[in-house]
């Protein structure tokens, strides 16, 4: 999924700070004589106490100049076994795995396997004549029509096979006329996963591991599934309860990665190997200089952001408050948070991961690049207004909002206002679930599930809040909903496990 909040171009601030150099770290240890300046040791302060006082849990990692100058993980990659998050850890990326799926490509287009022009009937002689025409590159830029999800998505672990997904992909119809509009899509960037396969003759992630990867000495970024005993992977935590991780989500549904997440999110990493793979752009290691270029290029203008920000090849590009170009790769299923932001006029590269999501990299990572850049933390992102992806989900925010009590449907008749996509309200409802507003949050599902009755996630996040107020006959109703739209559903059955002992 992509990130959940987008606030990072918000809140960096105008001034760069006069002296940021600090010495190398290779060890999972900051003291305060490891630096030549106070900035890093201020940094790591912040994140220290944020790690006692608020179980801020993950990893930060600062590149300047091609230099690898903070590299610290924080609270624990596994609460129960005490097992701490170091740089040695890995952890989902989310949809940064689109920038890894875009790199992939401008391989095979450096090794004349494609081009970017190629259209999808290339690649699939029978696809239906509306989608014959959609190009590699408007796949890339999210300007091909296809929708962000299958409309009968079965969530990132529904065990989906390539012709299964290829199917019902090329069946459903387009959101809009290919190269219309640029609208985010993870539907595009697995179809991207599969022409990999078909070109490459090797499973996308064999392709990476030995195009990409193997190259600049890479080895563990995956999907680390089966996982080998050397792998430490931080277990994720909802509202400081066990999640688990992607791997123990494929063990209970027989296998995965499948291509509801394959090639578009659920790649793991650790700071260790994201300093490589982030190193590789500024030394040209990987790719030619011409083909990151390409990639890094504001290609199409996204929509809904009032022409502040431009899709690339696996990224957005967009200004940073310096007017300087600020090249951003986000990602998120709600539970890992991650973000990737270049800032090649000051040199300056930032990796935030986390994996707990009551504080996590969207809230905290702006208040990083304030001391970097300030010293000084100006704008609180953590007691900040909540930011959306989308205008209208702020909007939809504010009503339900007021009162636990507000009728929602009625409010947002009288304001006009047209929800046709669920995302909107999945937004919103996580938002309110995340600030502890249970009733709020209550409110919103219930007009979600009316209006969206298939959507698993929204019968299971109900479920869930309707169980947190002790209100078990409802959230069973709930589980039991999500259960018959979709059988296999994990986390429906283990949420009616746990009610029946």
């Amino acid at each position: 999924m992509k990130n959940v909040a987008v606030i990072l171009a918000m809140v960096i601030m105008f001034v760069a700070c006069s002296s940021n150099k600090a010495h190398e770290i290779d060890k999972n240890s900051l003291t305060a004589n490891s630096f030549i300046n106070d900035t890093c040791k201020k940094i790591d302060d912040y994140l220290t106490k944020l790690s006692g006082e608020k179980n801020f849990s993950g990893g930060l990692l600062i590149i300047k100049d091609g230099k690898k100058i903070f590299s610290k993980g924080y609270g624990w990659a596994d609460k129960n076994l005490k097992i701490p998050f170091t740089p040695r850890t890995l952890a989902s990326m989310g949809s940064i795995t689109k920038a890894f799926t875009a790199a992939a490509i401008m391989k095979l287009v450096e090794q004349n396997k494609l081009t970017l022009e190629d259209p999808l009937k290339k690649y699939f002689p029978t696809i239906p004549v509306d989608k014959e025409s959609v190009t590699i590159h408007q796949l890339l830029t999210h300007s091909s029509g296809f929708h962000e999800f299958l409309k009968q998505d079965g969530g990132d672990y529904e065990k989906i096979e390539t012709e299964a997904f290829l199917k019902r992909a090329f069946s459903e119809p387009l959101a809009f006329k290919p190269g219309e509009k640029a609208v985010y899509t993870n539907v595009g960037m697995s179809i991207l996963a599969i022409i990999i396969e078909k070109v490459s003759g090797l499973d996308y992630e064999k392709y990476l591991q030995t195009n990409l990867f193997e190259p600049i000495g890479i080895k563990k970024i995956g999907y680390r599934y089966p996982l080998t005993k050397e792998d430490t992977i931080a277990i994720g935590y909802q509202n400081g309860n066990i999640w688990g991780t992607h791997q123990s989500h494929f063990e209970k549904v027989g296998g995965g990665p499948y291509w509801n997440l394959k090639g578009n999110g659920g790649l793991e990493v650790s700071l260790d190997e994201m300093y490589l793979w982030l190193n590789s752009f500024n030394n040209n290691t990987i790719l030619k200089k011409e083909s990151i270029e390409k990639m890094f290029t504001a290609h199409t203008q996204e929509e809904g952001y009032n022409g502040e920000s431009f899709f690339g090849y696996g990224c957005n590009i967009s200004k940073s408050r310096r007017n300087t170009k600020m090249i951003d790769n986000g990602g998120s299923n709600g539970i890992y948070f991650a973000r990737i932001v270049r800032l090649p006029g000051e040199g300056v590269v930032f990796f935030m991961i986390t994996n707990e999501s009551t504080i996590n990299t969207s809230m905290v990572l702006p208040n990083i690049t304030q001391l970097y850049f300030m010293g000084k933390i100006e704008q609180d992102a953590l007691t900040m207004n909540p930011k959306f992806e989308n205008e209208l989900s702020k909007k939809v925010y504010e009503i339900v909002d007021r009162s636990p009590e507000v009728k929602l449907e009625e409010e947002l008749a009288k304001a006009k206002l047209v929800i046709d996509d669920d995302m909107i309200l999945l937004e919103v409802g996580q938002k309110l679930m995340q600030e502890d507003k249970p009733l709020k949050a209550l409110n919103l599902y219930k007009y979600y599930t009316k209006m969206f009755p298939k959507i698993v996630v929204a019968w299971n996040d109900m479920g869930d809040i309707y169980l947190s107020e002790d209100n078990k006959e409802e959230a069973i109703k709930c589980y039991k909903q999500a259960l018959k739209i979709k059988p296999e559903n994990p986390r429906a059955k283990e949420s009616l496990s746990k009610l029946d002992k």
